[in-house]
């Protein structure tokens, strides 16, 4: 009897697994994506007050977008990117595409684009990736009040949730502008630059592309160090993790002015008034720098090299030393002969498979101050030197009287900055 049900019961599996003609789903494959695609198009103008967007790219920080959808594929927008962006809207065009998977592709340049901009110009991350971020979604989740999207060729995170009409109105009434008068910082023309709030001193240095901010304050004569992230909202900026200072805690800054006249930002932070404005010399000299940025090179028979050039009142390579034919970098050679050191423009050879000097600055082995300043000064010249262009320019800045001082910003690289004002510098890589 048991053998008899067991065919019976393999007979009913056979017949039922020999069903194939059977659909697994109701609509088709073409009918089920475009369905998705409808569901999705419903959902992005389905707030008539538009979306409030936030986007992390590769290169870190978070920026905020604001985004409407319409029917004709038209979406407009604000962004915290720079104080233009936050300010006017701009439109441009978007669609949903079936890809592997539902995408949402901005498809004309937007703010948006700007953050993946391969120009670093742009937005001061990498030549060739920008900061590493997308302008084509993979649409991941839906839910009823936000959207989670995931960039298809960095991994970008963007995250859309309906923004009230407050929040609209924010960005209308120039609220994120006025917020992001703090990107100023970057256009006070000195090197140093120091925030004083509630009596304490800050040397203040800002990363805008990976918005980044070091703090650095003396304790009993010591350099003390914090470093946070930071992001923006209507109000000012937030920082990540708060900033203590003993009794004295920084959330972030608000209540953010510029005053171009005298090239000071103002803000407030726990109710306190503050003023960062450009500085002429460290918070705390490191006096052994000069002469350590010197002694590592000699040590190892080697040079320090810019490919950038001087920095001046604001205006990279100000020079123009990047201007000059088959340019690859200045150095700079300690003891190159005994006691001369080597200042010279480096060019690629005319076969394009090395590099050569054409002339040079013989320079004396610098002095080195008791209070933390190199200074040079010029014994002669190697070859024909300029008397005139980029090259020229460029030994004459360094035989400022007033010498450099040195910030060490890494194992391999040091800044070399102007004690006439801070408003000019170099940076040296080893």
């Amino acid at each position: 009897m048991k053998k008899i049900a067991l065919y019976i019961l393999s007979i009913t599996l056979c017949l039922t697994a020999c069903r194939k003609d059977e659909p697994v789903f109701d609509q088709s494959p073409d009918e089920r994506i475009n369905k998705t695609l409808s569901d999705y198009q419903a959902a992005l103008v389905s707030s008539p007050t538009g979306w409030k967007a936030t986007i992390i790219p590769g290169s870190g920080g978070i920026y905020h977008f604001y985004f409407r959808f319409n029917n004709e594929n038209r979406v407009f927008m604000y962004s915290d990117f720079d104080t233009v962006t936050a300010k006017h809207q701009k439109e441009s065009s978007y669609r949903l595409k079936a890809l592997q998977q539902p995408t949402l592709i901005f498809d004309t340049y937007s703010y948006l684009h700007l953050l993946s901009d391969p120009d670093a110009a742009v937005n001061g991350g990498s030549y060739g990736s920008g900061l590493l971020s997308d302008f084509e979604f993979s649409l991941d989740t839906l839910y009823a009040d936000s959207i989670i999207l995931t960039g298809k060729m960095n991994n970008t995170k963007l995250r859309l949730e309906k923004a009230s009409q407050q929040e609209l109105d924010e960005w209308q009434n120039g609220e994120w502008a006025d917020a992001l008068s703090f990107i100023n910082v970057a256009n006070i023309k000195n090197y140093f630059k120091r925030l004083t709030l509630n009596g304490v001193e800050y040397e203040v240095s800002v990363d805008p592309a990976s918005r980044t901010i070091i703090f650095q304050w003396l304790s009993g004569g010591t350099i003390k160090q914090f470093s946070t992230s930071y992001y923006f909202n209507a109000g000012g900026i937030v920082f990540e993790s708060p900033l203590i200072n003993g009794s004295q805690t920084i959330n972030g800054f608000s209540d953010v002015s510029w005053n171009e006249s005298t090239q000071t930002l103002n803000l407030s932070a726990n109710n306190a008034a503050g003023v960062i404005a450009g500085a002429f010399m460290p918070l705390k000299v490191d006096v052994n720098a000069p002469q350590r940025w010197w002694q590592t090179a000699v040590n190892d028979g080697a040079y320090w090299e810019s490919f950038a050039g001087f920095h001046v009142n604001g205006a990279d390579d100000a020079f123009g030393i990047n201007t000059l034919s088959k340019f690859y970098s200045l150095i700079y050679a300690p003891e190159y002969d005994s006691g001369v050191d080597f200042f010279a423009p480096l060019f690629i050879n005319a076969a394009g498979t090395g590099l050569e000097p054409h002339y040079g600055g013989a320079v004396g082995t610098p002095e080195f101050t008791a209070d933390g300043r190199a200074v040079f000064s010029i014994l002669g010249t190697y070859g024909t030197y300029p008397s005139s262009g980029p090259a020229a320019q460029s030994l004459i800045q360094l035989l400022i009287p007033q010498g450099y001082y040195f910030i060490q910003t890494s194992a391999t690289s040091y800044d070399m900055v102007s004690a006439l004002d801070a408003k000019t510098w170099i940076t040296w890589n080893y």
